[in-house]
């Protein structure tokens, strides 16, 4: 009984988390949505990847599309962002902040690249804290660009430290069309937020849930703001309480 009275807790605060997320002025679900710009060897897509917490700078992220074929390829590689950067960002609380969280860390470098299968379904995602593989590629985006559109995924996924195929549940929602800004511009972009049960490759860890929003504008043809958070509960804990990822949020910085 205390478990679906845990899992009811879980998904009752993410649905309200959502509800209260960051929008941009000028929502706006009259106006046809625009088409969906087409992958093309060369283009970029540059973010700054911000410690939801703290607002700290982690790092920059670039993500190229190396090759288009019947799938498309994404190198991906990212630089550590400075000393100077994360003082300049760090608010009160932040060391014990970190206590509490989670850790996703790796060095700056290059990522395994990402694949797309076909354009819009992600087949292999390197931008967790290992890679992804999926059985069943799964959308990155709304594939029909319009609010109250709605889909659930089941699958399975593999990463290199297990490969027994692990169970994925994914619900993606569109919300509504927003105006927001960032620092690579201002776009009309399709608010829509993911809600993720899964079973973590840590044995340890229990009732994964993840949550993210992200504004994806068909004009970038890639999401130009999103954020991410997650929680989980220990196995062997004595408190029925859960324990947070580090969350993230990244904000287009330039494409191309």
């Amino acid at each position: 009984m205390a478990h679906v009275t845990r899992r009811f807790f879980l998904l009752s605060s993410a649905a309200l988390s959502v509800g209260c997320a960051i929008r941009g002025p000028g929502a706006d679900a009259s106006q046809p949505a625009p088409g969906v710009r087409q992958p093309v060897v060369g283009q970029s897509w540059r973010y700054a990847k911000h410690d939801i917490f703290t607002r700290a700078v982690v790092d920059e992220q670039v993500d190229r599309v190396a090759t288009v074929d019947h799938s498309v390829e994404i190198d991906s590689s990212y630089q550590a962002a400075t000393s100077d950067q994360n003082a300049a960002k760090a608010r009160w609380g932040a060391a014990l902040l970190q206590k509490y969280l989670g850790h996703r860390d790796s060095p700056a470098g290059a990522l395994p690249s990402e694949i797309q299968d076909p354009w819009g379904m992600v087949a292999v995602d390197p931008h967790w804290s290992q890679v992804q593989v999926y059985e069943t590629p799964i959308p990155l985006w709304p594939s029909q660009l319009r609010p109250g559109w709605q889909t659930s995924i089941s699958t399975k996924y593999k990463t290199p430290a297990n490969q027994d195929g692990l169970p994925w549940r994914q619900t993606m929602k569109a919300h509504a069309w927003e105006t927001i800004s960032v620092p690579a511009g201002q776009f009309r972009a399709l608010r829509y937020t993911n809600m993720i049960q899964f079973q973590n490759d840590d044995s340890g860890r229990k009732d994964s849930l993840r949550q993210e929003t992200l504004w994806f504008a068909p004009e970038v043809g890639r999401w130009v703001a999103r954020e991410s958070t997650g929680s989980y509960y220990l196995d062997d804990s004595v408190a029925d309480q859960p324990f947070n990822e580090s969350g993230f949020r990244w904000e287009l910085l330039e494409w191309s």
